[in-house]
C-alpha cells in the first residue's frame, strides 16, 4: 500500500547466513573477551617488575621467615616476611622436595587442576601499614578471576604451578640493591651433603616431644636405607656429641667432619639412637 512501509524477509540464504551469525555470536564475544583480557593483562604487567625467589631464610632480629624477591636482572631485592608453615612450604619447593603426603598448596593446586581452572600469575600489588597484599589470577572457561591472597600463599602457588611473579612497580622502586648488606637471613631449609634438613617450629617440637626448638628435621635424604642411616621425620640433635641448634650450625659442624663418617645422634621414633653421615663438598 502506498505510504506504508512494509516488513521485507530476506532471503533464504541471507537468512542462514544470520542465523549462523547468531550461532557464532558466543564465540566470538568469547574471543573479544579474551582480546580485551590479553590486554588488559599487558597494561598491568607494563606496570609491575617481574621477580623470582632469591632465597628463604629466617630474620633473626624481626624473629620471622623471610622471602627475598629480586628481578630477573638480579638487581635489585625486596624482603617480604612470612609464616613458618608458608616458608616451609616455599622452600620445599624450590628444592624439589615433595612431600610424603599434599601440603595445602599442593592440595589447592590439585582441585584447581581438577575442576579445570588456569593460574596465570602472581602479584604483590600493594603494601598497608607493614602489610603486602598480593593477587592470585586466574582463568574460569575463559573468563578472567582475581583472588585476594597473602604473598605467602601465593607466592608457593606460583612456583607449585611455574607461573611468573610480579611487584607492583611503585612497590618494587623502594627496593634495596640485590647485594646491598641488608644482611643474609639465616636458611630455614637446606640440603646438606645429600640431605635435605629445615629448621624445627614450636608445633614440630611438641609433635616429636623435644623439650625445645633445637636440632634439624630431616626432610628428605638421598642416603641408603637402613637403620643406621637419616631417614626422613628423623630429627639431628647432635653432630659428634655436639648439640645441633639449627639448619646453619648444623652446617658449620658437618663442614669439621669432611673427609670421614661423622656420627649423628637423632630423635626417631620416639628414642634416640646413633646414625652415620658421610659429609660431601657442597
Amino acid at each position: 500500500m502506498k505510504g506504508h512501509s512494509r516488513t521485507r524477509w530476506p532471503h533464504p540464504y541471507s537468512l542462514s547466513q544470520a542465523l549462523g551469525f547468531a550461532g557464532a555470536l558466543p564465540a566470538l564475544l568469547g574471543m573479544l573477551a579474551s582480546s580485551c583480557h590479553a590486554a588488559t593483562r599487558a597494561r598491568e604487567e607494563e606496570g609491575s617488575v617481574r621477580v623470582e625467589v632469591r632465597h628463604v631464610g629466617f630474620d633473626h632480629l624481626s624473629n620471622s621467615p623471610v622471602v627475598i624477591l629480586q628481578d630477573t636482572d638480579k638487581k635489585k631485592a625486596i624482603p617480604i616476611w612470612v609464616g613458618v608453615f608458608e616458608a616451609q612450604a616455599i622452600a620445599l619447593e624450590l628444592q624439589g622436595v615433595p612431600p610424603p603426603r599434599p601440603l595445602t598448596h599442593d592440595l589447592i593446586k590439585n582441585i584447581l587442576e581438577q575442576v579445570g581452572v588456569e593460574f596465570e600469575k602472581v602479584v604483590v600489588s600493594e603494601l598497608k601499614g607493614s602489610t603486602y597484599y598480593a593477587r592470585i589470577h586466574l582463568a574460569s572457561a575463559g573468563k578472567p578471576l582475581e583472588v585476594d591472597s597473602r604473598p605467602s600463599d601465593a607466592i608457593a602457588l606460583a612456583l607449585r604451578f611455574h607461573r611468573p611473579i610480579f611487584v607492583a612497580k611503585a612497590l618494587f622502586d623502594t627496593a634495596l640493591p640485590s647485594e646491598a648488606p641488608q644482611g643474609r637471613p639465616e636458611p630455614i631449609s637446606a640440603k646438606i651433603s645429600g640431605v635435605t634438613v629445615q629448621n624445627l617450629t614450636t608445633e614440630l617440637a611438641e609433635y616429636f616431644s623435644l623439650p625445645d626448638t633445637t636440632g634439624v628435621l630431616v626432610a628428605d635424604s638421598a642416603e641408603e636405607s637402613g637403620e643406621d642411616h637419616l631417614q626422613r621425620g628423623d630429627v639431628i640433635v647432635a653432630v659428634e656429641g655436639e648439640a645441633v641448634r639449627d639448619v646453619t650450625d648444623f652446617r658449620d659442624k658437618l663442614s669439621k667432619e669432611k673427609g670421614h663418617v661423622a656420627t649423628l645422634r637423632v630423635q626417631r621414633n620416639g628414642k634416640e639412637m646413633g646414625v652415620h653421615l658421610t659429609p660431601t663438598e657442597e
